[in-house]
């Protein structure tokens, strides 16, 4: 009989397994397996609605776990707080990367209009499958990119939930006898495809991408809950995504008055202190990871700037094309400009560093690695609409910007091998690739890199 290392070993699976929803570890031979038969109903962790969690003694030949009424199974849960593991993380490692942001920041857009853009440009230019790893898992993303870019009625207005601190995002279950609320990610699996340059490295280098989106609410005064766990995640990404929306700042809606008729930038729109937003999750960063206070935060923070269409009349309005920072090598493969990255989010953090000061101080004092990139997930503004006065968008209208940039650029700081760098010597020269120029800054600002600050 094989020791269950070995098992794992012939198996293929990782030695250690982290559970995406409560962050415990075990090894895969503790994976518990969810029973199938009806009888086997009622979990006393998962909840009385949920089929039986189960260490199981007997598989087909299949490899599937064989319940109690005999009947084989398919799904696999956590040891610890039995909610269901997509098999990818067993199989491949773990990236973790959470997406947070004050509340109407726009994070389900982003993050539809960023998977959407994904799915295309991985495969693409990166010769990398991503695919979702467990469908049911990211049913509600996948509802969210049908509703905008597959809507037969593109044409008609259509708006997307705001995320909700106990949500569809959000599961409990029973644990030390209180209800305790867990994060659910969208898990997407991420392994060089069959043309890759190392496709035969595809072991080491696949991932299982576990993204997490946290309503902005939980961040705000009072939204600290010892029975919401939901945060706890932030501690363990290799990257942090913060949705920095200027259109809630006061000082950008003044400077833009008179150049954007987009409605967010009217004076009675919704505002939110984002730098107290982001104080609170440094805060509970540092607590969860025993960072000191005089520490600063070592993985990258990269600030992702909301709603560019809206502000982009502070810089001149230069068009953003996510196919401008990607380059063919000469040795074969595609290479991620992040030198214009870098310099692009210069230039950004230049006119934040004039307008909104305390949000560059409460990023650059928690992070040492903090990156400015500019998105817009829609492309245009919405609208109000006419029933419910809230804002909808007609999917016709929509033509996002840099979407997926930010998640390329963490996915090359997590990963370099997957997504490498171009160097100015590698690159090659693409038309319109200058799209932010020194010119188009305010007059009296200057590269802050430049100025030593």
């Amino acid at each position: 009989m094989r020791s269950p290392q070995k098992e794992t070993d012939r198996l293929g699976l990782r030695s250690r397994i982290t559970c995406p929803h409560c962050w415990q570890e075990f090894a895969a031979h503790e994976t518990h397996w969810i029973a199938v038969h009806p009888d086997l109903s009622g979990d006393p962790i998962a909840g009385s609605d949920e089929q039986l969690r189960f260490l199981p003694t007997r598989f087909n030949v299949n490899g599937q776990a064989i319940d109690m009424n005999g009947v084989a199974c398919s799904e696999l849960a956590c040891p610890h707080c039995h909610l269901v593991i997509p098999r990818a993380l067993l199989e491949m490692k773990p990236l973790f990367f959470s997406i947070l942001g004050a509340p109407g920041s726009g994070k389900s857009y982003f993050l539809a209009s960023m998977i959407w853009g994904l799915r295309n440009i991985l495969r693409r230019s990166f010769r990398l499958a991503f695919s979702d790893a467990d469908p049911l898992a990211n049913q509600l993303l996948n509802e969210y990119e049908e509703k905008l870019f597959l809507n037969p009625d593109s044409n008609e207005l259509v708006a997307l939930p705001k995320t909700e601190k106990e949500g569809e995002l959000y599961q409990g279950v029973s644990m030390d006898q209180r209800t305790v609320w867990l994060a659910k990610p969208f898990v997407f699996s991420l392994q060089p495809d069959t043309d890759h340059r190392l496709e035969t490295k595809s072991s080491q280098l696949s991932r299982a991408v576990c993204l997490y989106d946290n309503a902005g609410e939980h961040f705000l005064p009072g939204g600290s809950n010892t029975n919401n766990h939901g945060t706890q995640h932030l501690s363990l990404s290799q990257a942090l995504f913060f949705l920095f929306d200027p259109t809630q700042h006061p000082r950008v809606r003044s400077r833009c008055s008179g150049k954007s008729a987009d409605p967010q930038m009217k004076d009675h729109a919704w505002t939110h202190r984002q730098d107290q937003v982001l104080f609170e999750a440094a805060s509970r960063i540092r607590t969860q990871a025993g960072i000191p206070q005089n520490a600063k935060y070592k993985r990258p923070l990269i600030v992702v700037v909301t709603k560019y269409d809206a502000w982009c009349s502070l810089i001149g309005c230069p068009p953003l094309n996510s196919a401008h920072l990607v380059y063919e090598s000469e040795a074969g493969g595609f290479l991620l400009d992040t030198e214009r990255i870098l310099k692009v989010s210069d230039k950004i953090r230049t006119v934040l560093s004039e307008l909104t000061p305390e949000f560059i101080s409460a990023a650059e004092s928690f992070a040492e690695d903090v990156t400015y990139i500019p998105v817009s997930a829609l492309g245009t503004s919405p609208e109000i609409a006419p029933h419910g006065g809230f804002l909808a968008i007609r999917p016709s209208h929509i033509r996002p910007m840099w979407t997926e940039i930010p998640f390329l650029y963490g996915l090359h700081k997590a990963v370099p091998h997957l997504i490498p760098s171009a160097s100015s010597t590698a690159r090659r020269s693409t038309p319109g690739v200058d799209q932010i120029s020194e010119t188009q800054l305010p007059a009296g600002t200057r590269n802050p890199r430049e100025a030593g600050s």
